[in-house]
């Protein structure tokens, strides 16, 4: 609770919508050794534990040995790998039952050994996401950036895990595209700032045109950034759910990431780049163990070419795809039914 990461923006919408139907008590994770045991002995009690690996490695087994099985324990985590290892199968085989985001979260969870309930939630959006205007006031200079030199912003998020995210994949692309076109920016997510490429990248010492301070942003903000870029380039090898890409796709704005990910369950068939095997996504990791996906370059920069030569076209694109399959799945009423649906059913 007293952590500002992604795993608890998540866990904040969980809270919110299972307060529909259930009594809701938090408990940060420093107090786990105390409290999961009496929680777990209360009639018809679920625990949900967000993320589950973490506290789990830390008390779990501490409190399984001292006081014996926590029943009625949901653990709710992520594979950002292809499988994950034989200690994370262990922890999670203590559960009654685990969320992932996506398909392929379960699928690594499955494939590793997982043997109790693995249920598939996906990260969401507000209907107020797809339907809410936004005046832009703290991307500001990015709007006048782009209107001054004609530009079209094809943003990324790199918030931790370099490799990971794919960051130098991203370079190679855009260094790729800036080589044929002069009306292309690179707009970069950091922790702390937003940095801004025009003229290709460094690699070994990337130095962006200019920064603008953006340490973390308050959900209009988010929605002013994704309404001033036209193009989201999800460049992961791995991940559990990447949720910015669905953002985007949510306030109109084309998402593209390597075919065979995790975001196969939101992103349309023509938004997935071509892509082999990449190699281990999070060296020494002690729960993710596996590989994931690398996009082509040379596919992926044809194909913004393509998105960049026909832009309203591909915007129409995406209003349909939202239509048919993100209003559909990934609002976060609808998930908050499939939450209620596993508290009723956990044994």
């Amino acid at each position: 609770m007293s952590k500002w990461v992604s795993f608890r923006i998540i866990a904040e919408n969980h809270i919110r919508l299972l307060r529909r139907w259930f009594r809701v008590e938090l408990v940060d994770e420093g107090a786990s050794m105390s409290i999961l045991p009496i929680a777990s002995a209360l009639p018809e009690s679920v625990i949900f534990m967000q993320p589950f690996f973490y506290p789990m490695q830390t008390y779990g087994k501490k409190i399984i040995a001292r006081f014996g099985s926590i029943k009625r324990l949901v653990g709710v985590d992520v594979a950002d790998s292809d499988s994950i290892t034989e200690l994370a199968v262990s922890v999670a085989n203590l559960a009654s039952a685990i969320i992932v985001p996506s398909s392929f979260s379960r699928n690594a969870y499955v494939k590793s050994g997982v043997k109790v309930p693995v249920y598939v939630v996906p990260h969401g959006v507000d209907e107020g996401w797809l339907t809410t205007r936004v005046s832009v006031n703290f991307f500001k200079p990015l709007l006048d950036l782009k209107a001054k030199r004609n530009l079209k912003l094809i943003q990324t998020w790199l918030l931790h895990s370099s490799y990971r995210k794919g960051e130098d994949i991203v370079y190679r692309v855009f260094n790729e595209l800036v080589k044929e076109r002069k009306d292309a920016a690179l707009v970069v997510k950091r922790p702390l700032t937003l940095d801004v490429y025009v003229d290709g990248v460094d690699e070994a010492q990337p130095k962006p045109t200019y920064s603008l301070p953006a340490s973390w942003l308050s959900d209009d903000q988010i929605r002013e950034l994704m309404d001033v870029c036209d193009i989201f380039l999800l460049g992961s090898r791995g991940g559990g759910f990447e949720h910015p890409p669905l953002l985007a796709l949510a306030r109109g704005e084309v998402a593209l990431g390597a075919k065979g990910g995790a975001w196969e369950d939101y992103l349309p068939e023509w938004c997935l780049i071509p892509s082999h095997a990449s190699d281990i996504v999070l060296r020494y990791n002690p729960i993710h163990s596996g590989r994931g996906v690398e996009m082509d370059v040379d596919a992926c920069v044809s194909k913004l070419h393509d998105i960049l030569n026909n832009l309203d076209e591909y915007r129409a694109r995406v209003k349909r795809h939202v239509d048919t399959c993100v209003k559909q799945r990934f609002t976060w009423s609808k998930i908050g039914e499939q939450l209620r649906d596993i508290v009723l059913n956990v044994r």
